[in-house]
């Protein structure tokens, strides 16, 4: 049975993610950064024998699942779902394959994809780039995701308040390039910490795509947070974008999937 993390597992939870925190960045990353005390964050594990056999966060209406040694109670977990109703759910492969079957009557669509690493980044001219400040800015950058296809099943307003939120708190940035005053391209991260770093979001205005846009925007995003010390992790789920993640130097970490 799932029980709620409290600050006195906190330990044992970091000790169970280790050094695989790559198979559930965001997860790990929003729990380093927002704790337990965020009103839109939950957090839960489930245990056989005393040892954590899965756990599980919840930010927002985006679920993620981890399980280190693939040994979780799925029925367990279907409980959970059931319970949480989440708009998306974000796992490794194996999990996300589970899920699919014993969640049919939730009729979520299926993508799998990689989680990748940056390790050897490509440098282009991309003097047109800057960095969005404005409410505006993120008020338009959520329109540019809502209208793509990879943003289909995201609340708009929610969209708006997660991007405010990660820039007031330093745990996102949005990176822009502009024709006439309007976004036409965006690259951000979703989540940062010291060491560590997100790229996520990277999306061009159907009417300006093919023009190298998001390689630019991509590669001064990435330059920036090389510069401050960050390894940089996507993930990516299209065929299409791995052409431009492979030229900018990003490699294959592990496999995930999402359910939405």
């Amino acid at each position: 049975m799932f029980k709620r993390v409290n600050q006195e597992n906190v330990k044992l939870i970091k000790e169970y993610i280790g050094n695989d925190y790559d198979k559930c960045l965001y997860l790990y990353l929003d729990f380093l950064k927002y704790g337990l005390d965020n009103d839109n964050l939950k957090f839960w594990f489930d245990s056989k024998d005393d040892e954590i056999n899965c756990v599980v966060l919840k930010y927002y209406s985006g679920m993620h699942v981890f399980s280190k040694n693939r040994d979780c109670d799925f029925d367990e977990i279907k409980e959970l779902v059931m319970d949480e109703n989440p708009s998306v759910i974000c796992a490794e492969k194996f999990l996300i394959e589970k899920l699919s079957e014993i969640l049919k009557e939730k009729e979520y669509s299926t993508d799998y994809g990689w989680v990748r690493v940056l390790s050897n980044h490509y440098e282009c001219e991309n003097s047109c780039v800057e960095l969005a400040v404005e409410d505006e800015d993120f008020v338009e950058i959520s329109k540019l995701i809502k209208n793509d296809p990879m943003g289909e099943f995201y609340d708009l307003d929610e969209l708006i308040s997660q991007i405010k939120e990660r820039d007031d708190d330093n745990f996102g940035r949005n990176y822009i390039i502009k024709d006439d005053g309007k976004i036409i391209s965006n690259a951000s991260t979703n989540a940062e910490l010291e060491n560590i770093a997100v790229l996520s979001n990277v999306i061009t205005d159907q009417a300006y795509r093919g023009k190298g846009l998001a390689t630019k925007v991509c590669s001064r995003l990435c330059n920036d947070l090389i510069d401050e010390g960050k390894k940089v992790y996507l993930i990516n789920y299209t065929e299409e974008s791995t052409g431009l993640y492979d030229k900018l130097g990003f490699e294959i970490s592990c496999e995930i999937g999402k359910l939405h």
